[in-house]
């Protein structure tokens, strides 16, 4: 406790001189009631940006500048400056910052520098203004393979917080639709949505902050950006990265006065979190990742409701995305579904290729959990028996309600599974708990978690490890790590990996695709905060992985 109490005084004091510095810094800064960005994209994947900033109360500095930085396989030209009077800047070739304020009255120019670029333009006279910015940002969209898009960081740490902020996205000579695209924004409070003249919008709806930020992510279908560059990654990876939220941000002043109350509370939680209360009212601790066993066994004689329940006992949980993906998996090896490309016709639209569930003669036996989840979703199929993610998504709010009260369900089948084989029992509340041999195989599910998760460096000398491979996969989506479970299978033995794709309908290239098609269809089936990307609120935090960089302001 004694560490404790030093930890908490040592962030205090550190919280009090970051507040006094920053303060000092906010009370010389310049103020930007709006910018607006209006980006017009190309089909070629490029796009003409124009910024529109309202500036106001300008008394120092002698320029204003844009960053873009992180523009890896990106350029810019065509920087044009307009103020409020309509006066063309000149446009220079070098552009120099050691110039004085009258040497850049009137001019801008493109600075190159070693994290990318600055697009810079002279203050002119103090007071205020209003300056529209225009550029061309080629390679902005690329080629994800799956979908086209870009996640792009439109404004960042600039020299003042913008009071509102907006981005418009339009694409020449085509209305964006929810048919053909989709948009989500992170780092600020707003609002997204697809409007009716065929444009994406993110707009502020509160003062931006000054550790806040403007991200977009958008998604296209490939058609319409025919030569963009490819993009060597997934849109799905593209996406993981933008909500990640372990991103480097600034630290902000909240978090400094907090620091030592989370620090008090994350080593309470580290205390608590790996005991376990047992059936019979013993107390157990979880053995730390490197302390577990690796095991290459498959756990509960490969039931998935047993190790659903069996991570809900050890508080780890799995979505019911996971949950859907690891039956689906099942199916297609079973030969119940094809995940595959089909063809769709709308009205008046060329036909697109779209991920889909083709169901077959056969289905699952039984009246369980697995056969309820197969008949939920077999009942939103064609007349073709032809399930398409756009279905899912127009009816994902039902279906998620249905998939909600499934879940429930697979839980209870689960439990009950455990408790048939004395891994789990109630204790005298009532409350299902794991017995010592439950939890001791709840340990060695984690460890086949572990082996899951570095198979590609285990041991390869067990010859029925090859046959345990379907399991593998199963139970790999369960634990969202099936994309590194198949590339990992595919180093280990790409002879059998051939054998392998070939009992889910696959070639060795397009098995890793299958992996991503599932992940697609279950997401499909599963709205969150603006997880279709047709509308909705802004998410508070978005990851790394951006082009741009947004920052900048006066100087």
């Amino acid at each position: 406790m004694k560490l404790i109490k030093r930890l908490f005084v040592f962030f205090t004091l550190l919280a009090v001189l970051f507040i006094l510095n920053t303060v000092e810094t906010l009370a010389a800064e310049d103020a930007i009631p709006s910018i607006n960005v209006d980006v017009m994209l190309q089909n070629n994947g490029s796009a003409v940006i124009t910024e529109i900033w309202d500036v106001s109360g300008v008394s120092s500095g002698t320029e204003y500048y844009k960053a873009l930085y992180n523009m890896k396989g990106m350029g810019v030209h065509s920087l044009h400056v307009t103020d409020e009077s309509g006066k063309q800047y000149k446009t220079l070739d070098n552009w120099d910052t050691k110039r004085s304020r009258d040497e850049k009255s009137g001019t801008c120019g493109i600075l190159k520098t070693s994290r990318g670029y600055e697009l810079c333009w002279g203050i002119g006279n103090y007071g205020d203004h209003q300056y529209t910015i225009q550029y061309t940002l080629d390679g902005l969209v690329k080629d994800y393979g799956d979908y086209a898009g870009f996640y792009h960081q439109f404004l960042s740490e600039l020299s003042s917080a913008p009071g509102s902020a907006s981005v418009k996205i339009r694409l020449a000579d085509t209305q964006l639709t929810a048919d053909n695209a989709r948009i989500w924004a992170y780092g600020f409070t707003g609002e997204t949505a697809i409007k009716n003249d065929g444009s994406l919008t993110a707009v502020s709806t509160d003062a931006l902050k000054n550790s806040e930020y403007v991200n977009v992510l958008c998604r296209f279908d490939r058609s319409m950006f025919p030569s963009a560059s490819a993009a060597g990654m997934s849109f799905e990876e593209l996406q993981n990265s933008a909500v990640n939220t372990n991103q480097q941000t600034v630290i902000t002043i909240i978090l400094v006065v907090l620091a030592a109350f989370i620090l008090l509370i994350i080593l309470l939680i580290t205390f608590f979190y790996a005991r376990y209360k047992l059936a019979d009212g013993t107390t157990v601790r979880l053995p730390g990742k490197k302390k577990i066993a690796i095991n290459w066994s498959v756990p509960f004689g490969g039931s998935i409701p047993a190790a659903y329940s069996t991570m809900i006992l050890l508080r780890k949980g799995v979505s019911y995305e996971n949950l859907m993906g690891a039956y689906l998996i099942r199916w297609q090896e079973a030969g119940y579904i094809r995940m595959e490309m089909r063809d769709h016709k709308q009205a008046d639209k060329k036909a697109e290729k779209e991920e889909a569930i083709v169901f077959g003669p056969d289905k699952p036996a039984g009246s369980g959990t697995e056969y309820s989840l197969y008949s939920l979703l077999y009942g939103y199929a064609d007349e073709k028996h032809i399930l398409r993610t756009s279905d899912l998504e127009k009816q994902s709010k039902k279906i998620t309600e249905k998939l909600t009260a499934w879940t429930e369900n697979v839980k209870t089948e689960g439990n009950n599974e455990l408790i048939q084989s004395n891994a789990a029992a109630a204790d005298t509340k009532g409350t299902i708990r794991f017995t010592t041999s439950g939890f001791e195989q709840a340990v060695r599910m984690l460890g086949f978690q572990k082996y899951l998760l570095d198979m590609r460096s285990q041991s390869t000398d067990k010859a029925s490890e090859r046959s345990l491979w379907g399991d593998y996969l199963v139970f790999a989506t369960l634990f969202h790590i099936g994309e590194e479970v198949l590339k990992s299978m595919k180093t280990l033995d790409p002879e059998h990996f051939n054998s392998f794709s070939g009992m889910y309908g696959c070639t060795p290239y397009s098995m890793i695709y299958l992996m991503t098609m599932t992940n697609h269809i279950s997401s499909a089936a599963a709205p969150k905060a603006n997880i279709d990307g047709t509308g909705g609120f802004a998410g508070s935090v978005g990851g790394g992985g951006f082009s741009g960089g947004g920052g900048g302001g006066s100087r």
